[in-house]
């Protein structure tokens, strides 16, 4: 089947916002937990995103590195809005190359980092990439059509 919407379009839907929503799974009580997060994008789809060191976030990261990261946009009118939903592996970035590169993606869109920047305490945070494997674009007015979501498997 051909995809309705390419690469390049759904990245510019991604370009446009700087929140979405992570769910992971915590080891404990096996719940899928969600938490709204600002992220950073590049062009092959990977996602950036920080948090505190030794958050709860990091610790089910650590057990599993299995996630969702789902971004949308309310359009007017509603039928033109958009999701986008990317399912892949995250990983804490070590290295100080791509822990810098994680934070110029994040950049003017994280105030958090850019705070962290500014003040020189980028070292409480924890850098994440999250690396994706498929991406589900929809667009609401197709899918209240029955129309499947384009899917980039990467």
């Amino acid at each position: 089947m051909e995809q309705k919407h390419d690469s390049q379009e759904i990245f510019s839907h991604l370009e446009k916002k700087n929140v979405g929503i992570l769910g992971t799974v915590d080891k404990d009580s096996e719940y899928v937990r969600l938490r709204v997060m600002y992220y950073g994008i590049d062009k092959n789809f990977n996602c950036y995103l920080m948090s505190t060191k030794g958050s709860p976030k990091i610790e089910q990261l650590l057990t599993s590195s299995s996630v969702s990261f789902l971004v949308f946009g309310l359009e007017d009118p509603y039928d033109s809005s958009w999701e986008v939903e990317i399912d892949g592996h995250a990983e804490i970035l070590k290295q100080t190359k791509e822990v810098n590169y994680a934070l110029e993606k994040l950049k003017g869109r994280n105030p958090f980092a850019d705070v962290a920047i500014e003040s020189g305490i980028t070292g409480q945070f924890d850098l994440i990439k999250l690396n994706p494997k498929v991406v589900r674009f929809r667009v609401y007015g197709e899918a209240l059509k029955g129309e499947p979501p384009t899917v980039l498997e990467l």
